[in-house]
């Protein structure tokens, strides 16, 4: 059965293409002033991230298969058969201190920020800094990619875990049941809370990258803070609308914090033997320098 949340992520892939197919119509040139402490570490010779097919199609080819694999296990869940039971003292005491019943709401609200930490803030920062002629309109190729590999890894692994551990969701130890998700299976998905992982790695994948591509820039904190905000509100969402637990939502917190450092640091990597050596001609108007790099 294939849940409302599936063709979220579905539509999270379709929007995510927009930067790779629209990269050509955002490199018009911008009449801003923008200050030298605001300008872009990366220029059209060189990047603090790099992609190249020889590292890259073994990334993705990996973050596919652990994404192919978190699906199929996912999707052979069995439902409830309406004769298991569910008793407060197989709670352990840590998250038997708060946990809630199904508040449909809560659960759509929680969605919503994940979403917004995974599509909204990065894609959105990037587009705006390449329509400012900020970013080099080939580094919103990058940013997908490493946004895409990092999203399907962090989901294969989540759900490779959530179909290996089936715990139940708080609700079932509750009056108040998400009805729709007992047929499927999902019920039994608590551990971790996938939404908390998209969003922390989405929050921890933009602010590795932001100040990776604007070192000096103001705009650090406040970025690193909304987006970290966001990612904490979604796991609070998650425990109040009664899909998890403390516990689920703290794993999912440290896996997406890790996703989303491992796969930009990797590439900062790549770039780091890409550029090595390369001549990298520069233009200021009146004179042309060459710059050697080992």
């Amino acid at each position: 059965m294939i849940r409302p949340f599936l063709r979220l992520r579905t539509l999270f892939l379709s929007i995510l293409s927009i930067p790779l197919l629209a990269q050509g119509q955002l490199c018009a040139q911008s009449t801003l002033n923008i200050p030298a402490r605001e300008l872009c570490a990366a220029t059209e010779g060189k990047s603090p991230f790099a992609i190249d097919y020889r590292y890259d199609l073994p990334i993705e080819l990996g973050a596919v298969s652990l994404a192919v694999t978190g699906l199929i296990m996912e999707h052979r869940v069995e439902g409830w058969d309406g004769e298991e039971t569910f008793s407060k003292r197989n709670i352990n005491e840590v998250d038997r201190f708060w946990y809630n019943e199904y508040r449909p709401a809560v659960d759509t609200m929680g969605t919503v920020t994940a979403m917004a930490n995974v599509i909204a803030l990065p894609v959105g920062i990037y587009a705006a800094e390449a329509v400012m002629n900020n970013l080099p309109p080939g580094e919103l190729a990058t940013v997908g990619v490493m946004l895409t590999e990092s999203y399907l890894t962090g989901y294969g692994i989540r759900n490779i875990i959530k179909s290996t551990v089936r715990r139940p969701r708080p609700y079932m130890y509750r009056a108040k049941w998400d009805t729709e998700h007992l047929a499927d299976g999902d019920y039994t998905l608590s551990f971790p809370s996938g939404h908390t992982t998209d969003a922390f790695m989405g929050a921890t994948f933009l602010s590795y990258t932001f100040c990776k591509y604007y070192p000096d820039s103001r705009l650090k904190i406040p970025v690193i803070a909304a987006s970290y905000t966001l990612a904490a509100t979604t796991g609070f969402l998650r425990i109040a609308s009664g899909n998890h637990f403390l516990s689920d939502v703290l794993t999912g917190a440290a896996l997406g914090t890790a996703v989303g450092i491992a796969v930009p640091f990797v590439h900062e990597k790549i770039a780091k033997v890409k550029y090595k050596g390369q001549q990298v001609l520069a233009f200021d108007g009146q004179s042309l320098t060459a710059t050697l790099r080992f």
